[in-house]
Protein backbone atom coordinates (compact mmCIF):
# COMPACT_ATOMS: atom_id res chain seq x y z
CA UNK A 1 0.00 0.00 0.00
CA UNK A 2 1.22 3.10 -1.32
CA UNK A 3 -0.15 5.06 1.93
CA UNK A 4 1.21 2.57 4.63
CA UNK A 5 3.82 4.36 7.09
CA UNK A 6 6.38 2.12 6.56
CA UNK A 7 7.29 2.65 3.61
CA UNK A 8 7.10 5.87 4.04
CA UNK A 9 9.75 5.37 6.54
CA UNK A 10 12.04 2.95 4.52
CA UNK A 11 12.11 5.89 1.81
CA UNK A 12 13.41 8.30 4.14
CA UNK A 13 15.99 5.81 5.42
CA UNK A 14 17.35 5.38 1.77
CA UNK A 15 17.32 9.09 1.42
CA UNK A 16 19.34 9.31 5.07
CA UNK A 17 22.07 6.98 4.15
CA UNK A 18 22.85 8.72 1.07
CA UNK A 19 22.31 11.71 1.82
CA UNK A 20 24.77 11.00 4.88
CA UNK A 21 27.62 8.80 3.45
CA UNK A 22 31.38 10.48 3.42
CA UNK A 23 31.93 11.64 -0.82
CA UNK A 24 34.82 12.04 -2.27
CA UNK A 25 35.77 15.78 -2.57
CA UNK A 26 35.85 17.21 -5.68
CA UNK A 27 38.54 19.38 -7.15
CA UNK A 28 36.94 23.32 -7.39
CA UNK A 29 39.78 25.35 -9.27
CA UNK A 30 41.05 24.08 -12.57
CA UNK A 31 44.26 26.04 -13.97
CA UNK A 32 45.07 25.38 -17.57
CA UNK A 33 49.25 25.70 -17.89
CA UNK A 34 49.96 26.90 -21.97
CA UNK A 35 53.69 25.37 -21.66
CA UNK A 36 55.75 26.13 -24.46
CA UNK A 37 58.07 23.03 -24.25
CA UNK A 38 58.84 20.39 -22.10
CA UNK A 39 61.47 18.59 -23.63
CA UNK A 40 64.18 20.81 -22.26
CA UNK A 41 65.31 19.60 -18.08
CA UNK A 42 64.30 23.51 -17.30
CA UNK A 43 60.93 23.61 -18.27
CA UNK A 44 60.26 19.72 -17.02
CA UNK A 45 61.50 21.47 -13.72
CA UNK A 46 59.04 24.45 -13.93
CA UNK A 47 56.67 21.74 -14.14
CA UNK A 48 57.49 19.69 -11.20
CA UNK A 49 57.90 22.90 -8.82
CA UNK A 50 54.34 23.37 -9.83
CA UNK A 51 53.15 20.25 -9.26
CA UNK A 52 55.08 20.27 -5.32
CA UNK A 53 53.43 23.59 -4.83
CA UNK A 54 49.61 22.29 -5.81
CA UNK A 55 50.49 19.49 -3.27
CA UNK A 56 49.98 22.21 -0.61
CA UNK A 57 46.03 23.60 -2.15
CA UNK A 58 43.91 20.40 -3.07
CA UNK A 59 41.71 22.46 -4.47
CA UNK A 60 43.82 23.64 -7.79
CA UNK A 61 43.33 21.01 -10.58
CA UNK A 62 46.46 21.61 -12.73
CA UNK A 63 46.03 20.87 -16.82
CA UNK A 64 49.48 21.08 -19.00
CA UNK A 65 49.43 21.28 -22.47
CA UNK A 66 53.01 20.84 -24.27
CA UNK A 67 53.12 22.65 -27.45
CA UNK A 68 56.12 21.22 -28.67
CA UNK A 69 57.73 24.95 -29.54
CA UNK A 70 55.35 25.68 -32.22
CA UNK A 71 53.47 28.73 -31.92
CA UNK A 72 50.07 27.31 -33.89
CA UNK A 73 49.77 24.25 -31.43
CA UNK A 74 50.31 26.76 -28.38
CA UNK A 75 47.71 28.84 -29.86
CA UNK A 76 45.18 26.18 -30.25
CA UNK A 77 46.11 24.59 -26.83
CA UNK A 78 45.04 28.44 -25.37
CA UNK A 79 42.09 28.73 -27.29
CA UNK A 80 41.00 25.16 -26.00
CA UNK A 81 41.46 26.45 -22.53
CA UNK A 82 39.66 29.67 -23.00
CA UNK A 83 36.90 27.68 -24.60
CA UNK A 84 36.35 25.27 -21.48
CA UNK A 85 36.53 28.51 -19.45
CA UNK A 86 39.26 27.20 -16.78
CA UNK A 87 39.66 29.14 -13.56
CA UNK A 88 43.14 30.38 -14.73
CA UNK A 89 45.57 30.50 -17.09
CA UNK A 90 49.82 30.65 -16.89
CA UNK A 91 51.31 31.19 -19.97
CA UNK A 92 55.12 30.47 -21.02
CA UNK A 93 54.73 31.53 -24.45
CA UNK A 94 57.11 29.87 -27.66
CA UNK A 95 57.37 33.29 -29.34
CA UNK A 96 56.34 36.76 -28.19
CA UNK A 97 54.35 38.14 -31.64
CA UNK A 98 52.73 35.02 -32.53
CA UNK A 99 51.47 34.23 -29.12
CA UNK A 100 50.90 37.69 -27.69
CA UNK A 101 46.63 38.30 -29.34
CA UNK A 102 45.72 35.08 -27.71
CA UNK A 103 47.18 35.40 -23.86
CA UNK A 104 45.02 38.91 -24.63
CA UNK A 105 42.31 36.58 -26.20
CA UNK A 106 42.20 34.73 -23.03
CA UNK A 107 42.78 38.10 -20.51
CA UNK A 108 39.43 39.89 -22.38
CA UNK A 109 37.49 36.64 -21.94
CA UNK A 110 37.94 36.83 -17.90
CA UNK A 111 40.01 34.41 -17.06
CA UNK A 112 42.98 35.41 -14.98
CA UNK A 113 46.55 35.34 -16.72
CA UNK A 114 49.75 34.82 -15.17
CA UNK A 115 52.57 35.40 -18.10
CA UNK A 116 55.62 33.16 -16.84
CA UNK A 117 59.06 33.23 -17.67
CA UNK A 118 58.93 34.47 -21.21
CA UNK A 119 57.11 37.72 -22.05
CA UNK A 120 54.26 38.95 -23.94
CA UNK A 121 53.93 42.07 -26.20
CA UNK A 122 50.81 43.45 -23.70
CA UNK A 123 49.93 44.31 -20.50
CA UNK A 124 46.79 42.79 -20.51
CA UNK A 125 47.34 40.03 -18.43
CA UNK A 126 46.92 39.55 -14.40
CA UNK A 127 50.60 39.39 -13.49
CA UNK A 128 54.00 38.50 -14.79
CA UNK A 129 55.94 36.25 -13.23
CA UNK A 130 59.75 35.87 -14.26
CA UNK A 131 63.62 37.30 -13.71
CA UNK A 132 65.42 39.94 -14.76
CA UNK A 133 66.68 38.50 -18.34
CA UNK A 134 68.18 41.74 -19.48
CA UNK A 135 70.31 42.35 -16.29
CA UNK A 136 71.36 38.35 -16.30
CA UNK A 137 72.97 39.23 -20.24
CA UNK A 138 74.29 42.23 -18.57
CA UNK A 139 76.00 40.56 -15.46
CA UNK A 140 77.14 38.19 -17.08
CA UNK A 141 79.00 40.68 -19.99
CA UNK A 142 80.75 42.50 -16.99
CA UNK A 143 81.85 38.93 -15.25
CA UNK A 144 83.19 38.19 -18.65
CA UNK A 145 84.76 41.99 -19.07
CA UNK A 146 87.03 40.89 -15.75
CA UNK A 147 88.20 37.67 -17.79
CA UNK A 148 89.45 39.99 -20.78
CA UNK A 149 93.09 40.32 -21.09
CA UNK A 150 93.57 41.77 -24.99
CA UNK A 151 91.92 40.99 -28.49
CA UNK A 152 89.24 38.24 -27.41
CA UNK A 153 86.45 36.40 -29.20
CA UNK A 154 83.20 35.08 -27.73
CA UNK A 155 81.00 32.83 -29.26
CA UNK A 156 77.04 33.37 -28.34
CA UNK A 157 74.87 30.36 -28.77
CA UNK A 158 70.90 32.29 -28.43
CA UNK A 159 68.15 30.03 -27.60
CA UNK A 160 64.95 30.98 -29.93
CA UNK A 161 65.62 34.41 -30.77
CA UNK A 162 61.97 35.27 -30.67
CA UNK A 163 61.61 34.46 -26.66
CA UNK A 164 62.04 37.77 -24.79
CA UNK A 165 64.09 35.85 -22.51
CA UNK A 166 66.93 35.00 -25.36
CA UNK A 167 66.42 38.45 -26.90
CA UNK A 168 67.12 40.24 -23.28
CA UNK A 169 69.43 38.26 -22.07
CA UNK A 170 71.17 39.20 -25.54
CA UNK A 171 70.47 42.91 -25.47
CA UNK A 172 71.67 42.83 -21.87
CA UNK A 173 75.30 41.41 -22.92
CA UNK A 174 76.06 43.12 -25.71
CA UNK A 175 74.99 46.22 -23.82
CA UNK A 176 78.02 45.20 -21.21
CA UNK A 177 80.66 44.39 -24.02
CA UNK A 178 79.98 47.15 -26.36
CA UNK A 179 82.08 49.69 -24.84
CA UNK A 180 85.35 47.09 -25.01
CA UNK A 181 86.53 47.48 -28.55
CA UNK A 182 88.79 44.12 -28.24
CA UNK A 183 85.89 42.11 -27.84
CA UNK A 184 84.54 40.55 -30.88
CA UNK A 185 80.89 38.44 -31.02
CA UNK A 186 79.98 35.37 -33.10
CA UNK A 187 76.31 34.47 -33.05
CA UNK A 188 75.07 30.72 -33.57
CA UNK A 189 71.74 29.41 -32.67
CA UNK A 190 70.95 26.78 -30.58
CA UNK A 191 67.50 26.91 -29.93
CA UNK A 192 67.79 25.90 -26.02
CA UNK A 193 68.77 22.37 -26.86
CA UNK A 194 72.80 20.73 -26.22
CA UNK A 195 71.98 18.49 -29.04
CA UNK A 196 71.76 21.82 -31.31
CA UNK A 197 74.21 23.48 -30.00
CA UNK A 198 76.88 20.73 -30.27
CA UNK A 199 75.80 20.12 -34.28
CA UNK A 200 76.12 24.07 -34.81
CA UNK A 201 79.70 24.43 -32.99
CA UNK A 202 80.78 21.25 -35.10
CA UNK A 203 79.47 22.39 -38.26
CA UNK A 204 82.13 26.35 -37.24
CA UNK A 205 84.76 26.97 -40.09
CA UNK A 206 86.95 27.64 -37.39
CA UNK A 207 86.90 27.53 -33.84
CA UNK A 208 90.41 28.25 -33.31
CA UNK A 209 90.07 31.93 -32.17
CA UNK A 210 87.26 31.00 -29.82
CA UNK A 211 88.05 32.16 -26.36
CA UNK A 212 84.68 32.17 -24.53
CA UNK A 213 81.46 30.44 -25.15
CA UNK A 214 78.69 32.10 -23.30
CA UNK A 215 75.12 30.26 -24.16
CA UNK A 216 72.08 31.31 -23.10
CA UNK A 217 71.76 28.00 -21.09
CA UNK A 218 73.48 25.74 -19.45
CA UNK A 219 72.80 22.54 -21.61
CA UNK A 220 73.95 24.56 -24.97
CA UNK A 221 77.26 25.41 -22.73
CA UNK A 222 77.69 22.04 -22.39
CA UNK A 223 76.77 21.05 -25.99
CA UNK A 224 79.56 23.37 -27.24
CA UNK A 225 82.01 22.28 -25.29
CA UNK A 226 81.84 18.69 -26.56
CA UNK A 227 81.94 19.58 -29.78
CA UNK A 228 85.30 21.55 -29.66
CA UNK A 229 86.71 18.85 -27.74
CA UNK A 230 85.69 16.79 -30.16
CA UNK A 231 87.14 18.92 -32.78
CA UNK A 232 90.22 20.01 -30.87
CA UNK A 233 90.76 18.78 -27.38
CA UNK A 234 93.80 20.99 -26.97
CA UNK A 235 91.47 24.26 -26.97
CA UNK A 236 89.54 23.33 -24.49
CA UNK A 237 91.77 23.96 -21.53
CA UNK A 238 91.76 27.85 -23.07
CA UNK A 239 87.69 28.30 -23.42
CA UNK A 240 85.84 29.67 -21.00
CA UNK A 241 82.25 28.50 -20.89
CA UNK A 242 79.30 30.35 -19.17
CA UNK A 243 75.63 29.21 -19.07
CA UNK A 244 72.40 29.92 -17.67
CA UNK A 245 70.02 28.14 -15.11
CA UNK A 246 72.39 26.89 -12.55
CA UNK A 247 69.79 23.99 -11.73
CA UNK A 248 70.67 21.21 -9.28
CA UNK A 249 70.96 17.39 -9.77
CA UNK A 250 73.09 15.26 -12.54
CA UNK A 251 75.32 16.92 -14.66
CA UNK A 252 73.42 20.20 -14.53
CA UNK A 253 74.55 23.40 -14.27
CA UNK A 254 75.64 23.51 -10.68
CA UNK A 255 77.80 19.64 -10.63
CA UNK A 256 79.15 21.17 -13.96
CA UNK A 257 80.80 24.02 -12.51
CA UNK A 258 81.33 22.01 -9.50
CA UNK A 259 82.89 19.66 -12.08
CA UNK A 260 84.85 22.56 -14.11
CA UNK A 261 82.90 21.71 -16.86
CA UNK A 262 81.67 25.09 -17.03
CA UNK A 263 83.41 28.05 -15.56
CA UNK A 264 80.17 29.47 -14.36
CA UNK A 265 76.62 29.55 -14.83
CA UNK A 266 73.73 31.66 -13.82
CA UNK A 267 70.54 30.97 -11.67
CA UNK A 268 67.58 31.53 -13.30
CA UNK A 269 64.86 30.27 -11.06
CA UNK A 270 62.01 28.63 -12.78
CA UNK A 271 59.25 30.84 -11.02
CA UNK A 272 57.11 27.22 -11.42
CA UNK A 273 55.85 27.58 -7.02
CA UNK A 274 55.32 31.09 -7.09
CA UNK A 275 53.29 30.71 -9.85
CA UNK A 276 50.72 28.25 -8.29
CA UNK A 277 51.54 30.45 -5.25
CA UNK A 278 49.94 33.70 -7.10
CA UNK A 279 47.44 31.51 -8.73
CA UNK A 280 45.87 30.77 -5.32
CA UNK A 281 45.97 34.13 -3.86
CA UNK A 282 44.31 35.37 -6.97
CA UNK A 283 41.62 32.49 -7.37
CA UNK A 284 41.27 32.58 -3.40
CA UNK A 285 40.19 37.06 -3.71
CA UNK A 286 43.64 37.89 -1.57
CA UNK A 287 46.15 40.49 -2.34
CA UNK A 288 48.66 40.32 -5.41
CA UNK A 289 51.10 42.37 -7.37
CA UNK A 290 51.47 43.02 -11.67
CA UNK A 291 54.50 42.06 -10.99
CA UNK A 292 57.10 39.46 -9.44
CA UNK A 293 60.75 39.59 -10.28
CA UNK A 294 62.80 36.70 -9.51
CA UNK A 295 66.10 36.86 -7.70
CA UNK A 296 69.17 35.48 -9.50
CA UNK A 297 72.85 34.52 -8.45
CA UNK A 298 75.94 33.69 -9.98
CA UNK A 299 77.48 30.70 -9.80
CA UNK A 300 81.35 29.96 -10.22
CA UNK A 301 83.82 27.63 -9.02
CA UNK A 302 84.05 29.76 -5.51
CA UNK A 303 80.25 28.51 -4.61
CA UNK A 304 79.54 25.62 -6.54
CA UNK A 305 80.79 23.25 -4.52
CA UNK A 306 79.33 24.92 -1.58
CA UNK A 307 75.95 25.55 -3.21
CA UNK A 308 75.99 22.24 -4.69
CA UNK A 309 75.62 20.53 -1.08
CA UNK A 310 73.65 23.22 0.24
CA UNK A 311 70.70 22.44 -2.31
CA UNK A 312 70.86 18.80 -2.23
CA UNK A 313 70.27 19.16 1.80
CA UNK A 314 67.33 21.85 1.34
CA UNK A 315 66.06 19.63 -1.04
CA UNK A 316 66.09 16.53 1.10
CA UNK A 317 64.70 18.73 4.12
CA UNK A 318 61.73 19.86 1.55
CA UNK A 319 61.09 16.20 0.83
CA UNK A 320 61.16 15.41 4.37
CA UNK A 321 58.76 18.50 5.47
CA UNK A 322 56.33 17.80 2.39
CA UNK A 323 56.42 14.04 3.05
CA UNK A 324 55.26 15.35 6.97
CA UNK A 325 52.30 17.38 5.70
CA UNK A 326 50.69 14.62 3.87
CA UNK A 327 51.15 12.66 6.24
CA UNK A 328 49.24 15.04 9.31
CA UNK A 329 46.90 16.04 6.47
CA UNK A 330 45.87 12.39 5.94
CA UNK A 331 45.72 12.05 9.91
CA UNK A 332 43.27 15.16 9.90
CA UNK A 333 41.18 13.97 6.88
CA UNK A 334 41.01 10.48 8.60
CA UNK A 335 39.89 12.25 11.93
CA UNK A 336 37.64 14.15 9.97
CA UNK A 337 35.88 11.21 8.09
CA UNK A 338 35.84 9.43 11.12
CA UNK A 339 33.56 11.72 12.84
CA UNK A 340 31.72 12.40 9.86
CA UNK A 341 30.80 8.34 10.02
CA UNK A 342 30.50 8.64 13.89
CA UNK A 343 27.78 11.30 13.18
CA UNK A 344 26.05 8.90 10.24
CA UNK A 345 26.23 6.21 12.68
CA UNK A 346 24.21 8.03 15.45
CA UNK A 347 21.53 9.30 13.24
CA UNK A 348 21.20 5.73 11.57
CA UNK A 349 20.40 4.55 15.11
CA UNK A 350 18.73 6.73 15.93
CA UNK A 351 16.88 6.24 12.66
CA UNK A 352 16.31 2.78 13.58
CA UNK A 353 14.80 3.80 16.94
CA UNK A 354 12.46 5.91 15.67
CA UNK A 355 11.30 3.46 12.95
CA UNK A 356 11.11 0.41 15.54
CA UNK A 357 8.94 2.77 17.57
CA UNK A 358 6.91 3.68 14.89
CA UNK A 359 6.32 -0.07 13.75
CA UNK A 360 5.40 -0.90 17.53
CA UNK A 361 2.93 1.90 17.66
CA UNK A 362 1.38 0.99 13.72
CA UNK A 363 1.32 -3.14 15.03
CA UNK A 364 -0.39 -2.01 18.60
CA UNK A 365 -3.43 0.60 16.67
CA UNK A 366 -3.85 -2.55 13.95
CA UNK A 367 -4.05 -5.12 16.80
CA UNK A 368 -6.41 -2.71 18.41
CA UNK A 369 -7.93 -2.32 15.49
CA UNK A 370 -8.69 -5.86 14.71
CA UNK A 371 -9.77 -6.75 18.45
CA UNK A 372 -12.45 -4.26 17.97
CA UNK A 373 -13.27 -5.83 14.65
CA UNK A 374 -13.65 -9.16 16.56
CA UNK A 375 -15.26 -7.62 19.33
CA UNK A 376 -17.98 -6.37 17.38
Amino acid sequence: MKGNPLYILLWLFLILCFACSPGKKEKKYVIGVSQCSMTDIWRQSMIRDMEVEALNHPEIELVVMDASQDNDTQISQIKGFIKKKVDLLIISSNETEPVTPVAVEAYSAGIPTIILDRKINSDEYTTYIGADNYEIGRSIGMYISSLIKGETTILEIWGRRGSSSATERHQGFVDAMSIDPNVKIRELDGYWYRKNAYEEVLKLDSIEDVDIVFAHNDMMALGAREAIEERDSSLVGHVEFIGVDGLLGGGLGVEAVAQGKLDASFYYPTGGGVAIKVAWQILSGQAYTKKYALSTAMIDKTNAGTLYINRKVRQKNHLLNERNRLVQQQKEELSVANQRIEQVTTQKLQFFTNVSHEIKTVSYTHLRAHETVLDL
